[in-house]
């Protein structure tokens, strides 16, 4: 897997846990806002406890409505580690005015009960940080934007306020703000390492340690939903089962370490000749699998030629293969028996040739 495929699917991971996590923290956010809008209305010289409130929960309004289409758009297979990038910028922007409407309370005139207010405030914004650094720190952007959207009034207006006892508590938001900045940058640096072990991980546990190609594992967890999603949409696939020729012997004469090298090579090229929604698997000893969405008999046989040029041009070696293409009628190890079969007919015949499936 090369290193931009890697980003992205990291990018996916930690985009994904950031919209995760957000949905939760709604409930937080919230019963901030209730709490707030108590004391705005205990504590300002005018009456703007119910404006504000509806203010900011307009102001979420946007995001929540982002939230629940990254959702639906993930569940749908619409969203993936491909295109899956702008949308945390999507999330960033999104989230600038309901910040920046919430930290407005700091301004709200409280009379005699500035200091108090300030405090509330302060004690508020404090948790709602605490759990922004648990449902934020997969994206530094987004983070940072809400402690700053939320801190920095606040210092601000402890300092404008030309008493030492704001400014003594200015200084300590100062401090605050200071150790918490350090603190997200090591956390956001911890979960996408994080993230980036458990898919690393992952890899290993579905990938063919010699040729990288996915194994027996990953081949089913993608038969799950493709089975289903091509009856839904009467869309047939096919799968190609293939066989190297005469492996046996070739490792014989030339020993296991260039039978090995045999095997990546030709891993190499099914890759390289297969299409980006293909999959290609190692499925035992010099047997390989490709299964192809959306794929009639017919453009799976262009793929076989394809492949077979490929391999005749870069390798002393050939293959047979058996083509079958999935129906309404049969469940998938069904389909593996069909190809097989087709395999056994192409070797049975002289090898060097493929068989398809009758789709009558």
């Amino acid at each position: 897997m090369s290193s931009t495929e890697d980003n992205s699917e990291l990018d996916f991971e930690r985009i994904s846990v950031l919209y995760a996590n957000t949905n939760f923290g709604y409930f937080g956010i919230a019963a901030g806002v209730i709490f707030l809008g108590y004391i705005i209305d205990r504590m300002a010289t005018i009456d703007v406890a119910y404006p504000w409130m509806i203010a900011v929960a307009v102001a979420y309004i946007p995001r929540v409505a982002l939230s629940t289409l990254f959702t639906r758009k993930v569940k749908n297979r619409e969203i993936t580690h491909h295109n899956v990038k702008p949308w945390e910028n999507y999330f960033v922007l999104n989230s600038i005015i309901p910040f920046l409407c919430f930290s407005s309370a700091v301004f709200i005139p409280y009379g005699e009960n500035e200091f108090i207010a300030l405090l509330f405030y302060a004690v508020i914004v404090m948790s709602l940080i605490s759990g922004g650094i648990l449902s934020y720190s997969t994206s530094l952007g987004a983070i940072l934007l809400f402690m700053n959207a939320s801190m920095l009034p606040l210092v601000a207006k402890a300092f404008w306020i030309q008493e030492s006892l704001f400014n003594a508590l200015g200084l300590v938001f100062v401090i605050a703000y200071i150790l918490l900045s350090g603190l997200i940058h090591r956390q956001n640096k911890l979960l996408v390492q994080n993230i980036a072990l458990k898919i690393e991980n992952g890899h290993q546990s579905l990938t063919d340690p010699l040729t990288k190609l996915g194994n027996r594992r990953r081949l089913y967890l993608l038969i799950e939903n493709l089975v289903p999603s091509s009856l839904r949409r009467k869309d047939p696939f096919s799968i190609i089962l293939l066989d190297i020729d005469h492996f046996k012997q070739f490792n014989d004469k030339f020993g296991h370490g260039a039978g090995d090298e045999l095997l990546v090579t030709i891993s190499n090229i099914l890759v390289e000749c297969s299409r980006d929604q293909d999959l290609v698997v190692r499925y035992g000893g010099e047997e390989f699998l490709l299964v192809l969405p959306s794929t009639s008999l017919e453009d799976a046989k262009i793929l076989v030629e394809r492949m077979r040029s490929s391999i005749n041009e870069k390798t002393n070696t050939t293959f047979s293969a058996g083509l079958a293409m999935h129906t309404g009628q049969m469940n998938f190890d069904q389909l593996i028996e069909i190809a097989d079969k087709c395999l056994y007919e192409a070797k049975a015949s002289g090898r060097n040739r493929y068989v398809m499936a009758d789709t009558d």
